[in-house]
This record gives structure tokens, C-alpha cells and sequence, in this order.
């Protein structure tokens, strides 16, 4: 068989566990904003998330050039050019991340249920007692129920909280101790913390907004930690304004980064950070053995894991 070629925007680790574990593969290094064309003879694309701004570009001359794959170090798909998933077999590392973002998720609940920031100490002066309520007994509620949703469920449980969920499919959860919301205002009206896990697609496009907080329970604590093109945020920032909505942590935002000024930075209601619930080496290396095992897949004529659904969006 001829040599497999692999252009790789993974990273340099990466690339040379990739090459630990594969001496029979070429993989040649491509920078994090490409240039065009790819070397001609790469048959495969590991490819990273753009910045709006290249998403906006053109097409490419030659697209898809000799590329018979294009494996996505994410899950999402929209954080790519919209063209890069029309051509090859495109594939995402659906599964690598779930226990890491769950972590994040559930750090979210607890720092914000146990009031910690609140807790914090400075100088003598500042000594006090506060008082938090405790986790067991409270509600979780998950817009979503793949991985993320059921990794987070698992732990959540385990801590004693109630877990409620909601997802498209109607089949059954499968999983003891959660029960299955009616719809989006039965979770919101039942939920102390809500955790966006679905993806973004055009089905779940601001499905968080004005007439779905409405039927939020008092003192909800929104986390999203899945795709800003979920929350519409202009009416999340008028619920947290008006106490509709009483804190909302947020790993990702539309767009990303936001612009300068924006009320999201300094709000005293938001907890916000940067897209990176799941950077983390265990997720490298959960990558990278997902690729391998689609590669060995892929080399034998089979279909390597995770194809995209284009008709659901992931």
C-alpha cells in the first residue's frame, strides 16, 4: 500500500506521538492559519478550528486538492470554513472531550452553589461567615444528553443532586437517576443549575432567549459550556440585569472572542472564560488514540469513527 501522508495542524506533541506510534505514516507540520495549497501529495488533514475571520474567506483553488480525509480536532462543526467539510470524508473527535468538560460543568455548579468567590478572604476586616446551601437535593438540569450530558450526570449524581434532562431523540435516557424533562420550559421551571451540552446546529440556534428564560426558575444558574449560537445574549444579559436569571457561567460565546466593551466581560453576574473547558493533556491524548484507531480503520477500507450527520449538524 502506498505510504499514508497526514498534514498535520495538531501541533508539534502531537505530531511526534503521532509519528511514535506510526513510523510507517509521513506527517508533515502545517501552521495554525494555512496557506494554500496543501502539499499535494497529503492525504490527510488534521485540521484545528478558525477564527470567523478566515471562515469568511474563499474557497481555496484546488479544494479539496489530494485530501481523502479531513479529521476535526473537535466536535462541533462550526468553527470551521464551511467549505472545508464539503469534498473528503470529515470526521470529528466526538467522545475525546466529555470527562473534561464535564469537570469544567460541575466546577461551574460548585463554585457558584457554594458561593466560594463570596467566601474569599483578603484582611482581617473581611472575616465573615457565609452561608451557602448544600448541593444534595438541588436540580441539574442538561439540555442534551450525549457524552458531555451523560458524563456530567454521572457526577452530579454522585453528589447527590437531582438530574433532569432533555435532548431530541425520544428513546429513553438509559441511565438510572435521570429523569426526562417534558421540553425546554419544563426544564428551565425545574433546574437550579442548567448545563447547555447539545450541539450547535440550526435546530438548537438561540434556543436560550426571551420567551424560553421566561419560565426560568428563580435563582437559575445558567452554564454553557457547548456553543455560544445557543444563547441569544442580548436577552441573557437583560435577565441577568432585570434577576430573571440569577448567574450564568460561560465557557463560550458568539462570537468568539467578544468585542471589546462588551457587558458579558464585566458583568457581576458572569463567570466567563475563553473556549477552553476542553483543553486539557488527557483530551490530547484521547485524540490522538481515537485518530489511530480510525487511521488503522481507514487503511483497511473501513469507515474511520465519527463520520459527520451533515443532516443533523455534527
Amino acid at each position: 500500500m502506498t505510504r499514508v501522508t497526514i498534514a498535520s495542524q495538531f501541533g508539534d506533541d502531537f505530531d511526534q506521538k503521532l509519528r511514535a506510534a506510526r513510523p510507517d505514516v509521513e506527517v508533515i507540520p502545517l501552521p495554525r492559519v494555512l496557506t494554500w495549497p496543501l502539499p499535494a501529495k497529503a492525504d490527510v488533514l488534521l485540521a484545528i478550528p478558525v477564527s470567523a475571520q478566515v471562515r469568511a474567506q474563499p474557497q481555496p483553488e484546488g479544494w479539496p486538492f489530494g485530501l481523502r480525509w479531513v479529521q476535526l480536532i473537535s466536535v462541533g462543526l462550526n468553527n470551521y470554513p464551511p467549505w472545508l467539510l464539503r469534498g473528503p470524508l470529515v470526521t470529528t473527535a466526538h467522545g475525546t472531550s466529555s470527562q473534561t468538560i464535564a469537570d469544567f460543568a460541575l466546577a461551574c455548579v460548585l463554585q457558584h452553589a457554594l458561593r466560594l468567590p463570596d467566601r474569599r478572604v483578603g484582611s482581617p476586616e473581611g472575616w465573615r461567615h457565609v452561608s451557602a446551601p448544600a448541593l444534595a437535593g438541588s436540580t441539574l438540569g442538561l439540555f442534551g444528553f450525549g457524552g458531555i450530558g451523560r458524563a456530567l450526570a454521572a457526577k452530579a449524581l454522585a453528589l447527590g443532586l437531582r438530574v433532569r434532562a432533555l435532548r431530541v431523540s425520544q428513546a429513553p435516557l438509559g441511565m438510572d437517576g435521570v429523569e426526562a424533562a417534558r421540553d425546554l420550559a419544563d426544564l428551565l421551571a425545574t433546574s437550579d443549575h442548567l448545563a447547555l451540552v447539545a450541539p450547535g446546529t440550526d435546530a438548537t440556534r438561540h434556543v436560550i432567549n426571551a420567551a424560553s428564560l421566561a419560565h426560568a426558575r428563580p435563582g437559575l444558574h445558567l452554564i454553557n459550556v457547548s456553543r455560544g449560537s445557543l444563547v441569544d445574549q442580548a436577552d441573557l444579559v437583560a435577565a441577568l440585569d432585570s434577576g430573571r436569571l440569577a448567574y450564568a457561567s460561560l465557557d463560550v460565546t458568539e462570537p468568539e472572542p467578544l468585542p471589546a466593551g462588551h457587558p458579558l466581560y464585566t458583568h457581576p453576574r458572569v463567570y466567563l472564560s475563553s473556549h477552553t473547558c476542553a483543553i486539557s493533556p488527557q483530551v490530547r491524548a484521547a485524540v490522538l488514540e481515537k485518530f489511530l484507531r480510525s487511521l488503522a480503520a481507514w487503511e483497511s477500507g473501513g469507515t474511520p469513527d465519527d463520520p459527520v450527520d451533515f443532516g443533523r449538524g455534527y
